[in-house]
């Protein structure tokens, strides 16, 4: 037996599931409730993608598990207004991973490897307005540790190892509203331990007990060093 389409029908003579060719050249299966409504299509489209739909009781497409036209394979969940909340997939130049969307569309967080060169691993978060604030993970470039970001999108605290060879040293840093250092406190590239403090002007308020390379209160004004320390 052969055809382009067959249905199953329950006692009363209601079409329950449907399995047929699309107009488009696509095959799908459809399975109804005893309303009629559809709550699972399994189908292939035309384009190459595959996937299985499910709809809660009122018809809406609540989610989805497929491979998709552009390489990718994900789980995508949606609310009852058929907002995107969530996904968890990988492939198709994205991040492989857990992304979290609010009921506005925002994303709000991120829990992902890659892509390279913007990712290697990491957990990242969006504030409301959509302003990425804050990050924990292992980063491009070799680094690791937590940032933390204003709404401005300003870098204001960070604290990690940093990828400078060969001892990676660690550090706590912050940062003004302007993006510049105030604070950094840490172990050195030559191995040693200092505390760094800067002014609103960039000027170095360090003393000689916190780092060595600091004139202590007896040098010449010539000999001291008000540029803006680094780390």
């Amino acid at each position: 037996m052969r055809d382009t389409a067959f249905e199953l029908v329950d006692d009363s003579g209601a079409v329950r599931a449907r399995l047929g060719v699309t107009p488009d050249g696509g095959v799908a299966l459809d399975l109804a409730d005893g309303d009629g409504r559809i709550r699972v299509t399994v189908g292939v489209e035309p384009a190459g993608s595959a996937s299985i739909k499910v709809a809660d009781r009122e018809g809406t497409f609540r989610a989805a598990l497929g491979t998709w036209i552009d390489g990718s394979s994900s789980v995508e969940l949606f609310d009852a207004g058929r907002n995107h909340r969530i996904s968890l997939g990988e492939g198709g130049g994205r991040p492989t991973g857990l992304s979290v969307w609010d009921g506005a569309g925002k994303l709000r967080a991120l829990l992902a490897e890659g892509p390279a060169p913007d990712r290697e691993a990491s957990a990242e978060f969006w504030d409301r307005d959509g302003h990425y604030r804050a990050g924990v993970g292992v980063w491009p470039d070799g680094g690791t540790g937590m940032e933390l970001l204003d709404e401005e999108g300003t870098l204001r605290g960070r604290v990690g190892q940093r990828p400078d060879p060969p001892r990676s040293p660690s550090t706590v840093e912050l940062y003004g509203a302007d993006g510049a250092f105030r604070v950094a406190a840490g172990e050195y590239p030559d191995g040693a331990g200092r505390i760094n403090l800067w002014d609103g002007e960039g000027r170095s308020m360090a003393g000689p007990l916190l780092d060595p390379s600091v004139p202590g209160p007896d040098a010449r004004p010539d000999d001291g060093d008000e540029g803006t320390a680094t780390t």
